[in-house]
């Protein structure tokens, strides 16, 4: 069963990220564009040998030669076109954050059909690797404390993610990553002890700290930045032992989960294929009907939402 996706937004992350690892991974396939005009989506469909083009979002939508939507749009728009993709019976990965407001993924779930699929890239989640560190709890013991930071610089001048109307700010684009990393191994609602911030020129969150205390007693500590070198961490200690993740969020075959017990160290292989090669082989088999889904914006985002609204609002005092 061929699994035909459309491409919402002629995006850099499409083309370097979502492009390339869907056509590792059959029985995926790319089938159309659809951009803000016509022309843009042909030059993109040209560059990156797609068959159709759209010159709307709604065309693509409704379009009965497409099976699942990839959307790739600033932040803002992320639910309300999620909304009207599973309204029009497509399975949806929208890129990160799903919604920059609890409310917007309130609304997504109250609306949307009841059996919708949907899934935020937040890609690393289908990754065996991300699973480890829940796993080496019966060996380790209790997690204490997780720390983690995602820090960046913009490569655009104009960049969107520069800008707070549309969802830009680096909580938003980078924070996310260590915020769900942690929802997935604690797998609880934590409380929000102290948030910090620094606010760029336009208003949007661009540097921060927030630290977070789970019913369990467990700590957790993240730090964002859109003014840093490119930088990931990820550090979990237990009762007897830490576990450091070289590569948290996008591991390749090279990288590995370092676990520290009793003065000795072992690495755990990483693995040979992509976060994204996980998540889009997971999509394929739902949608064939070979397994039950995971990791869908209905498990997770809309606690996640309110997590980094309640970050960003107690950050700006």
């Amino acid at each position: 069963m061929t699994i035909r996706w459309g491409i919402i937004g002629a995006s850099r992350i499409a083309a370097n990220a979502f492009i390339p690892n869907l056509r590792l991974t059959p029985p995926n396939q790319i089938v159309a564009i659809g951009a803000s005009s016509l022309a843009k989506a042909k030059a993109y469909a040209a560059e990156h040998n797609i068959a159709a083009t759209f010159g709307s979002y709604d065309e693509l939508i409704n379009s009965e030669n497409i099976d699942a939507i990839y959307i790739a749009q600033p932040p803002i728009f992320h639910a309300d076109l999620a909304l009207a993709a599973v309204a029009a019976g497509k399975a949806v990965l929208v890129e990160k954050p799903f919604a920059t407001t609890k409310a917007a993924v309130a609304n997504f779930l109250a609306n949307a059909p009841a059996d919708h699929l949907a899934w935020e890239a937040l890609v690393f989640a289908f990754h065996p690797q991300t699973q480890i560190a829940a796993a080496l709890t019966t060996e380790l013991g209790a997690i204490k404390h997780i720390y983690s930071h995602h820090v960046y610089t913009a490569e655009k001048p104009d960049d969107f993610r520069k800008d707070p109307t549309l969802g830009g700010g680096a909580l938003q684009d980078v924070g996310t990553y260590s915020l769900r990393a942690a929802q997935l191994i604690m797998n609880q609602t934590p409380k929000l002890v102290k948030a910090e911030a620094v606010l760029n020129e336009y208003g949007a969150n661009l540097e921060g700290n927030a630290f977070f205390e789970y019913p369990t007693g467990a700590t957790f500590h993240m730090h964002w930045s859109g003014k840093k070198v490119r930088d990931k961490s990820l550090v979990i200690e237990y009762e007897n032992g830490s576990v450091v993740y070289e590569e948290p969020f996008s591991p390749a075959v090279t990288d590995y989960v370092l676990v520290r017990q009793n003065g000795s160290t072992r690495k755990i292989p990483a693995g040979e294929k992509t976060t994204w090669q996980h998540a889009l082989e997971h999509i394929a088999q739902v949608l064939a009907g070979d397994i039950a889904p995971i990791h869908q914006i209905k498990d997770f985002s809309l606690l996640h939402a309110d997590l980094l609204e309640q970050i960003d609002q107690v950050s700006r005092g």
